[in-house]
């Protein structure tokens, strides 16, 4: 890490006053206000540069649940064109994690692992050794969850910013997984998840905590939709569209907060999602009751992803019963060690012995009808399928004004978001290689630090080579203007006449 400006400029001082030693006082008393007036102003008009001003800028991440990648293109959204104008823009959208559904890749933009390394492997899941099921708040917000889900030896963002930091303080809106004790740390504030809750109300509550007396630096926003909606709509639907304005018109009330309470240009923002979204219909069902047994097992989460728990004696059949059947319907069927290792999804206790994965738009449904089958819109399905890929935008001091990627993986937004906050990370599948791309250039910023005490040094060796030569001469022009002592003057007064004796040690005269 470069060294302060502080301390390059007390070694120029120390080295300059070692070379002006020999000058008389005044002209070290003189020499040494021209070099203090120098550094001050140095630092003034050369202030800290963007790459240490960039990691002491707080930050917030923004996630719209369900934000297809390609939303944007739906409708008008003046807010967000501006941001990808004047930010960083990934035209494609993250590659997600498998599964690609809420709790998971909330779980692993916080933390920056794969399913199978952090544990959230569904939005709804078992546990073998906690002998439990886990229940979403947003089925039942008064669940209680055994900690043991979340608490696994994995560390959230907010986790590390308050444990390595002294002032790190960081508050979390409804923020997935922000609700559980991680290292016997919770987020400094953290509202509960209620969807009833009013957006703005959301925003200005976040605000508060940035500008409070002992202020976050540290936020993380959560919203819906238009996750809400497309399930019951569907991701096409108008319902949507008007949401995606609506997002829009949010994002705008932000930055007009932002700039109301003097953030804007001072805080780093990610705005993002967690998946995206496809239509379902009842034209595209996948009947399970007709292949295998319902008494046969047990199942953990339905659709998209089928987790089967077969019972005592059965896996076999169950396995052969559903591989017979995927010939010739649409989805996979794996046992758990057979998961395609591209998933990073079957080195995890919580993945069951069996796996269905159903193809895009297709649904599992069993001990029902087709007409109670409520078609509209789903995700959760392979993180390969485009449709499954959320959009991602980001502005502020940290980042490139008007510049672009195609794509990057979702774990990569934990080392970024731990490079923004000055953090070390803990240990994570994610990268830099891309997402530092979409920083200020390091280089550009480190080359204006070499140059900046490179003029320091010039416009300060300067004086001082002027000022020591100045000393010198004036002290050899009196040494050789100087009389020999004569004593019959001396003696005989010379009209009263006092002749000073020349010494080195004498203070020199200006």
């Amino acid at each position: 890490m470069p060294e302060s400006r502080s301390t390059s400029s007390n070694k120029l001082t120390r080295a300059l006053s070692m070379m002006l030693g020999f000058c008389g006082p005044k002209v070290r008393c003189l020499f040494g206000g021209l070099l203090t007036a120098l550094i001050v102003l140095n630092l003034t008009l050369f202030p800290r540069t963007a790459s240490h001003f960039v990691k002491a800028s707080p930050f917030l991440i923004v996630s719209f649940d369900g934000f297809r990648w390609d939303y944007l293109s739906r409708t008008a959204t003046p807010n967000f064109d501006h941001i990808i104008k004047t930010g960083v823009y990934a035209h494609k959208g993250l590659s997600n994690v498998f599964t690609t559904s809420t709790l998971t890749n909330h779980w692993s933009i916080v933390t920056g692992l794969y399913a199978e390394s952090h544990g959230i492997v569904e939005n709804d899941m078992y546990d073998p050794i906690l002998n439990k099921t886990y229940v979403p708040l947003y089925r039942d917000k008064y669940a209680r969850n055994d900690p043991g889900f979340y608490d696994t030896g994995v560390e959230p963002i907010w986790v590390s910013n308050q444990l390595q930091k002294a002032h790190g303080r960081s508050g979390s809106i409804m923020w997935w997984g922000a609700e559980n004790v991680i290292k016997s740390t919770r987020p400094t504030h953290h509202m509960p998840f209620d969807y009833e809750t009013d957006y703005r109300f959301r925003i200005d509550t976040i605000i508060k905590w940035f500008t409070s007396e002992y202020p976050i630096n540290l936020g993380l926003l959560y919203f819906n939709e238009p996750d809400h909606t497309a399930h019951k709509c569907g991701p096409d639907s108008e319902n949507v569209t008007k949401l995606i304005e609506y997002a829009d018109e949010l994002t705008g009330y932000l930055f007009d907060k932002l700039k109301e309470k003097h953030l804007f240009g001072h805080i780093n923002v990610i705005i993002t999602s967690d998946h995206g979204f496809t239509s379902t219909s009842r034209e595209r069902l996948i009947h399970l009751d007709k292949f295998v047994d319902p008494s046969l097992f047990r199942v953990v989460h339905y659709t998209p992803v089928l987790s089967l728990i077969p019972n005592d004696g059965q896996e076999k059949i169950v396995y052969k019963k559903l591989k017979d059947a995927s010939a010739t319907n649409n989805f996979r069927v794996y046992y758990k060690k057979d998961i395609p290792e591209r998933l990073h999804y079957k080195n995890h206790r919580r993945v069951t012995p069996i796996v269905a994965i159903a193809d895009l738009g297709y649904s599992f449904i069993s001990n029902m009808p087709d007409d109670q089958f409520k078609a509209g819109g789903n995700h959760g399905y392979d993180n390969q399928e485009l449709a499954m890929h959320p959009f991602f935008m980001a502005s502020g001091p940290a980042f490139k004004s008007g510049f672009q990627v195609e794509t990057f993986e979702s774990v990569d937004l934990y080392p970024l978001m731990c490079h923004l906050l000055d953090l070390q990370p803990a240990p994570n599948n994610g990268s830099m290689a891309v997402v530092s791309l979409l920083l200020k250039e390091e280089h550009e910023t480190t080359f204006i630090t070499l140059a900046t005490y490179l003029v320091s040094l010039v416009i300060i060796a300067t004086f001082g080579g002027v000022f020591a030569v100045g000393a010198c001469r004036n002290r050899r022009y009196l040494k050789r203007t100087a009389r020999p002592i004569n004593v019959s003057e001396i003696l005989g007064g010379n009209n009263g006449a006092h002749i000073g004796l020349l010494s080195g040690d004498e203070e020199d005269e200006f």
